[in-house]
């Protein structure tokens, strides 16, 4: 059983240890796999994947490292294979067992995720690609970038969720998380500039199609999963949220980290924290707990602000992604759609609006 200390995406030693490993010896093969998807080679992306599916024995014997890498390059045959319209469990029966027993070794899903296809994936000549395209390159580049900033967040989110509005002590907190966000925002600027709508909805969407594993549906390694979601929930999604929205969450909550999953479980029941500052900046207060209400207030706004921000560039990215004349999906590659993007959008700036002009003073 991985622990929490061991499987920690705002660690780069971490990350940089699972990137450099090659349990399956699949490093010369992955270099051919952008050729083999432009060639439509589902034969011998199938033969690759078959040759590589290591025995239960194996598996055993795998560190957290070694499982999460085996995971990875797995996964990058078995989204490969679905673009293709193939589905790697029917040509290969004996492939269900591995990916499965790297699942549960994990505490993960049974196939790959978002962290395993960025955080994880060697940057330079060993990164794995399904296109071989500068702009996947860019958009690995990007999340990889994301995630820890979002896995700092959430640190910080564990100092907020049960702070007293009225207390002083969480200033720190409240920096990080707004910085941390800050950063993606940039980020997500960056990916509209560098990545186009067609070739995202063309070239790079079809390899994140879902997988049945053993019945149950998987999602594929999308952007959309990075913990973004949870920042939302802690801040205002867990009582102002659609309810579209909170069972899209539910869903993604199950293709995130085994700590996240957790946490997730504890923030979804509990009050947000834009409902209760919201409440106290109505309550009665003495000139001091005034004070400590209203700078968390101020940083709360900063928080949602940027949110806003970067569901604007997201929204934007994905209407011109999946306009009529380009889009081959009607959703996106998390499961979404632009409309319940318009919703995210919407409900923020509306929590922003609803702490009110008090805070900002």
């Amino acid at each position: 059983m991985p622990s929490r200390r061991q499987m920690d995406v705002a660690s780069e030693e971490f990350n940089a240890e699972v990137a450099r490993l090659d349990p399956l010896r699949l490093d010369a093969d992955l270099r051919r796999l952008p050729k083999l998807n432009e060639a439509a080679d589902v034969d011998a992306l199938a033969r690759v994947l078959g040759d590589a599916l290591p025995t239960e024995e194996r598996v055993a014997g795998f560190t957290l490292p070694e499982c999460l890498a085996a995971m990875r390059d797995l996964g990058m045959y078995l989204g490969s294979l679905k673009r293709h319209g193939v589905v790697a469990f029917d040509v290969l029966p004996g492939a269900t067992g591995p990916f499965e027993l790297l699942g549960r070794r994990t505490r993960l899903i049974p196939r790959d995720t978002v962290y395993h296809y960025t955080s994880w994936n060697p940057p330079g000549e060993r990164e794995r690609l399904y296109t071989g395209h500068p702009m996947e390159r860019g958009l690995i580049g990007a999340v990889r970038t994301c995630v820890p900033e979002l896995a700092r967040a959430l640190e910080a989110g564990r100092s907020l969720c049960d702070a007293d509005p009225r207390r002083s002590g969480y200033d720190d907190a409240w920096a990080c998380l707004v910085s941390c966000v800050g950063v993606v925002d940039a980020t997500m600027k960056r990916v509209l500039r560098g990545v186009s709508p067609e070739f995202f909805a063309r070239e790079l969407r079809p390899y994140f199609e879902d997988v049945h594993v053993a019945g149950r549906l998987y999602m594929g390694p999308a952007a959309a999963h990075i913990p973004l979601f949870l920042v939302d929930v802690l801040l205002w999604a867990s009582d102002q949220g659609g309810e579209e929205y909170l069972a899209f969450c539910d869903e993604v909550a199950s293709h995130t980290l085994p700590d996240w999953r957790e946490r997730y479980a504890e923030w979804r029941a509990s009050p947000s924290l834009a409902s209760r500052y919201a409440e106290a900046l109505g309550d009665s207060l003495s000139p001091d707990e005034a004070r400590h209400v209203q700078a968390g207030a101020r940083a709360l706004r900063e928080a949602l602000r940027t949110l806003a921000s970067f569901r604007g560039k997201h929204l934007v990215m994905a209407r011109r992604a999946y306009q009529e004349e380009l889009r081959l999906y009607r959703l996106g590659s998390g499961g979404g759609s632009t409309e319940l993007l318009d919703e995210i959008l919407a409900l923020t700036r509306q929590n922003h609006a609803a702490l009110g002009p008090t805070a900002a003073r």
